[in-house]
């Protein structure tokens, strides 16, 4: 096994316990709301503010690796990341447990934002799908055995020692740092107030979804003085010129959609088996596993099928997937738990294929200068497209007659079927997206 194939079994290894982090605090949810006497709008921060950090943090660290070396940023990050671990587990009052999921975030960000550069930046194209398909694997299998973690571990010593087991994300960084090669510091600055507008932007937006309309006030003057800042910094946060990049642009729209259909997904089924099959926390977990190891055993598969025949190829066939999924979830909406585990499954396969081959195409439509800010733009879409599926599934499910309603009320089947339904028609919009992709022709770098 060479040096470079050692150091991404070693950065799977962090990657599955920040993704772990970010998905087993999702069924602890009920009993931390119960320590705290918390709304669900409220409660929901432990998870919807940790996702938004995520994304900021995600694009920062992209453009910081353009200029110093990752094996700075990576002990920088997992730094962060222990220590917000070590503040939560500590925690007596939810402002603690808030503030400590953020530093989290802002460390743990670090992780597959620098996995996807190693992998874009020292793999040869011939490879660099199957090295992607690593770290969507572990992405896959880690949201997978997060709820069934999560809740044995809420169950039997209680959420506070959710906080700990991110702790042995440390053990994995000696064996990084053994193997990442070594690289010079390079030229250039980090725009910090283009950063602080859009991190106020999206985090405003967020806010006004789920607690206050008068957030999306701010959240419009702060993206303002962002687009302001963008066209004046002379090395802004983000870079107009990669956004004229059509064929660039249109990937990070399927990005964004693809992830905000399967985070908004992830919110979805299990309220749904709670409310429609009455599932217990652990039970809901066990239905959402097979979705996550077939897609953990073929992220690897897909990203070499993508070196093979192509991007294109594997990112259409994934979206058929995916439509196929949650069209079908649409129509047994309410069926037994054994049907959604099965349903599910495509659903699943679908999201870990596309983010392999989407980081391998996002690449290869990029000059190896720009690999870095443009991988961290690419993390920044999706993942805001992860932050805004789950709040804006809440309040779909509220107009469409799902979630805290009556489980007597004939509308709360029909509100999770129209929810899976939307879903699938975000990705036929992905198809389209993909169908302009191609109609141009757009010449791509092989880097």
């Amino acid at each position: 096994m060479s040096n470079l194939s050692r150091l991404m079994v070693a950065l799977s290894g962090t990657v599955f316990l920040t993704v772990l982090n970010g998905t087993m605090f999702n069924v602890a949810l009920p009993a931390i709301s119960r320590d705290f006497t918390l709304s669900p709008a409220e409660v929901s921060w432990v998870v919807v503010g940790y996702i938004a950090v995520f994304a900021i943090g995600a694009a920062t660290y992209g453009k910081l690796a353009d200029i110093y070396p990752v094996r700075w940023l990576l002990p920088l990050g997992l730094g962060l990341f222990a220590l917000g671990s070590i503040l939560g587990f500590l925690s007596t009052n939810y402002p603690l447990v808030i503030a400590a999921r953020l530093i989290q975030a802002a460390g743990g960000a670090a992780v597959p934002a620098l996995g996807m550069i190693v992998a874009t930046r020292y793999f040869d194209p011939s490879r660099r799908g199957q090295a992607l398909g690593l770290i969507a694997s572990t992405v896959a299998f880690g949201g997978g055995i997060g709820p069934i973690a999560g809740g044995f571990i809420t169950q039997y010593l209680g959420w506070h020692y959710l906080f700990l087991v991110s702790l042995l994300s440390l053990i994995a960084l000696p064996f990084v740092l053994r193997y990442l090669p070594r690289e010079e510091r390079r030229q250039g600055t980090f725009d910090t107030p283009g950063a602080v507008f859009l991190a106020a932007g999206v985090s405003s937006v967020l806010l006004g979804i789920n607690l206050n309309p008068l957030f999306l006030i701010v959240s419009v003057v702060s993206f303002v003085l962002f687009i302001r800042r963008v066209k004046q910094a002379p090395e802004p946060f983000v870079r107009v010129d990669l956004l004229q990049n059509k064929a660039f642009r249109s990937l990070l729209g399927i990005g964004f959609l693809v992830f905000f259909s399967v985070l908004g997904s992830f919110f979805i089924l299990p309220l749904m088996l709670a409310d429609l099959n009455r599932l217990q926390a652990n039970v809901i977990g066990l239905v959402l596993f097979p979705g996550a190891i077939t897609a953990a055993f073929l992220g690897t598969a897909a990203g070499r099928m993508a070196d093979r025949l192509g991007n294109e190829f594997v990112i259409r066939g994934a979206l058929y997937l995916m439509i196929l999924g949650f069209w079908a979830l649409s129509t047994f909406a309410g069926a037994a738990p054994a049907v959604i585990a099965l349903l599910f499954v495509t659903v699943y396969v679908g999201m870990v294929s596309i983010q392999a081959s989407l980081a391998n195409f996002v690449a290869k439509t990029l000059p190896p200068a720009e690999i870095g800010v443009g991988m961290g733009l690419f993390n920044l879409t999706t993942f805001m497209g992860g932050a805004f599926g789950p709040a804006l599934a809440a309040r779909l499910l509220e107009f469409g007659g799902g979630a805290a309603l009556n489980p007597l009320n004939p509308a709360l089947q029909h509100g999770y079927s129209n929810s899976f339904l939307l879903l699938g028609f975000l990705g036929v919009v992905n198809l389209v997206l993909l169908a302009r992709i191609v109609r141009r022709r757009e010449p791509v770098s092989e880097v």
